[in-house]
């Protein structure tokens, strides 16, 4: 499965994913870590929140290991602008996740060329152009990842469901079946800016014939959002999400609330990806679960699952303590089956790290679509950096029927035009 994977990603445009650590440093040491070494602090900002017990353990496992060495992990979900702000304050932590292309370009004066670290020469060829700036790479790739409906299949069962939607009407047909069997559709996660904002707006921008194509053409102000050939049916799944679901109620849940609610079989799917596999079985071990890709319009051709090298590791330049946060880089590339894939239930983006059944469904379902070829690009890491969260605001007014669709375009337009010209 790995070869077939790493053959496949080659040809897919992979972009960038959830983590968080605050901090400074303290004075470090390059002689190692024994036991006599001076205590070196190595300050960690990620915005995976929905594996934050397994980035602690990591963290203690690497402590104890290395006795001199205290690992400061702090993870967030309000990763953006906390980085943010501590960086502003001089504050800025030692290694921060950081998303490919836009995200990466931004900060790259900031960061430390990783070139020529021993693990560079391991990882996929498709993990490379996204950290990549006038020839020097960024990043340390964390996984390959991908989302779309996460679905109950007993629930599907029991409201006859035997085909997965793969058209916006058959979509519509599978909300009115578990309607009709008194099952909820949806419970999302419209507080979390990066469910709606990020992750659900970006499906009309992928479904672009060349979405790339069409984003520079927005940036040169040659094309609107209202030129997406798909808005509308972004637009129609939005609305399905709420209007079967928990109505407007749904911008006040976030991630933990969603993932609670979808594992304990009050609701049949949710938006989310390969990475909520673990909330999802802490909750419900055996729950019988999928993924499926999320349509548009009623063309099943065109129904493909986002698929992308979603974060990285990047190393702030400024550190006092660099030389110690390579040295943690690459031990957790020499450790990445135990951490990156049996612990975070990642699929790696290295090619010397082997995917496992023990990724479990969600895991195998994106690898269908890979093997199909039917993947988009994670259009959202080419916007403007931070923008993700600015267009949650008018969608979310949307959703509390305060805009209606056409005041939503006009002020994510808005929004946009306000990116570009700073």
């Amino acid at each position: 499965m790995r070869k077939v994977m790493l053959m496949l990603l080659t040809s897919v445009v992979l972009l960038s994913l959830i983590s968080g650590c605050a901090g400074g440093s303290s004075p470090k040491t390059n002689e190692g870590a024994g036991a006599d070494s001076e205590k070196v602090t190595i300050k960690i900002m990620d915005f995976k929140t929905e594996i934050t017990d397994k980035i602690k353990a990591m963290a203690a496992d690497y402590m104890a290991e290395n006795p001199n060495v205290i690992i400061e992990a702090q993870v967030t979900g309000n990763y953006d602008t906390l980085v943010k702000t501590r960086f502003a304050a001089g504050d800025g932590p030692d290694i921060f996740m950081t998303r490919a292309y836009t995200d990466i370009q931004d900060w790259s004066e900031r960061l430390v060329d990783l070139s020529n670290e021993p693990w560079m020469d391991k990882v996929i060829p498709s993990s490379v152009p996204g950290m990549t700036v006038d020839g020097k790479k960024y990043g340390f790739p964390l996984a390959v990842e991908g989302y779309g409906f996460i679905y109950n299949k007993d629930l599907f069962a029991q409201a006859g469901i035997e085909k997965l939607p793969e058209t916006l009407a058959e979509l519509k047909e599978v909300n009115e079946k578990l309607k009709a069997a008194g099952i909820l559709s949806y419970s999302e996660g419209y507080n979390s800016f990066w469910v709606l904002g990020q992750h659900l707006f970006n499906l009309p921008f992928a479904y672009e014939p060349d979405s790339e194509g069409m984003i520079e053409k927005m940036y040169k102000g040659e094309a609107k959002i209202a030129d997406l050939k798909n808005l509308d049916g972004f637009f129609d799944v939005l609305d399905m999400t709420v209007d079967y679901g928990k109505g407007t109620d749904t911008i006040g849940l976030n991630y933990d609330n969603q993932v609670s609610e979808f594992a304990s079989g009050k609701t049949a799917m949710i938006q989310q990806g390969v990475w909520a596999i673990d909330s999802i079985t802490k909750i419900n071990p055996d729950m019988n679960i999928g993924m499926f890709a999320i349509p548009l319009n009623d063309n099943p051709e065109d129904t493909k699952m986002p698929v992308g090298v979603s974060t990285y590791y990047s190393i702030n330049k400024d550190s006092k303590v660099v030389d110690e946060s390579k040295k943690f880089l690459t031990w957790l590339h020499e450790n990445g089956q135990k951490y990156i894939v049996d612990s975070y239930k990642m699929i790696p983006a290295f090619t010397d790290l082997e995917t496992t059944s023990d990724l479990g469904p969600l895991a195998e379902d994106l690898d269908k679509y890979l093997k199909d070829e039917k993947t988009l690009i994670w259009s959202f890491q080419l916007w403007p950096s931070g923008i993700a969260e600015d267009f949650t605001v008018p969608l979310q007014a949307y959703v509390g029927e305060q805009y209606d669709k056409d005041q939503a375009i006009i002020e994510l337009q808005s929004i946009w035009d306000q990116k570009v010209r700073k």
